[in-house]
C-alpha cells in the first residue's frame, strides 16, 4: 500500500476513536510527555494528541509542529485542539 493510502487509513482510525492517546495538560510539553509520544509512535505509528483547556494558554499550534519535527513525525490532521501525528516511515511501526 502506498504511504499516502496508509496515512489516510490511519487518520480515519484515529478520527473515529473519540479519546486522545496523549493529553497535554497544565504542565505543557515536558520530557515525560515527549517520551510517551515517542514510545507510542514507535509502537503504533500514529498518535492522537489533545490540548486540554487549561493548557491552551501555554501550548500553541506551533509548539505541536515543533514537537512533530523533533520526533521526526508528520502532523496528518489538525482539528481545533486535536492533532494526529504519524511516523515518517510507517514500515518500522508495529501493526
Amino acid at each position: 500500500m502506498r504511504l499516502r493510502g496508509r496515512l489516510k487509513e490511519l487518520k480515519k482510525l484515529k478520527v473515529a476513536q473519540h479519546r486522545a492517546d496523549v493529553n497535554i495538560g497544565k504542565n505543557g510539553i515536558h520530557a515525560g510527555l515527549v517520551e510517551e509520544i515517542r514510545r507510542q509512535l514507535e509502537a503504533m505509528g500514529v498518535v492522537k494528541i489533545r490540548i486540554l483547556k487549561n493548557a491552551r494558554q501555554i501550548v500553541s499550534e506551533k509548539d505541536i509542529y515543533r514537537l512533530a519535527e523533533e520526533l521526526r513525525a508528520l502532523v496528518i490532521d489538525h482539528r481545533g485542539y486535536t492533532f494526529i501525528l504519524a511516523k515518517r516511515s510507517l514500515r518500522t511501526a508495529r501493526r
